[in-house]
């Protein structure tokens, strides 16, 4: 399993270097209200543009994450007192 993720981490790392290769023109982003940016390679402009789309969606799921632990803590909390109150009334009936 190691040799296969090796292997499709280099092919992977090729099509990168075959993409920045081929992708090296400098590009100006033009923006509303005249803003233009740095000129830069494209395949630098892709690499930044998917890097903060990985930052965005990680951030989101972060936040799921946490909302989702959160849920689960008051879930085991209603789950806890209903435990307690079933021994309660398990004991009475006895």
């Amino acid at each position: 399993m190691n040799i296969l993720k090796g292997v499709l981490y280099l092919l992977l790392l090729g099509a990168a270097v075959g993409f920045a290769i081929y992708n090296d023109p400098l590009v100006s982003l033009h923006y509303y209200f005249g803003w233009v940016s740095l000129p830069l390679p494209l395949f630098l402009w892709a690499f930044l543009f998917f890097l903060a789309g990985l930052l965005i969606s990680g951030g989101i799921a972060w936040i799921s994450k946490l909302s989702l632990r959160s849920r689960i803590r008051r879930q085991k909390k209603i789950v806890a007192a209903l435990e307690q109150k079933r021994q309660s009334l398990k004991g009475g009936r006895i």
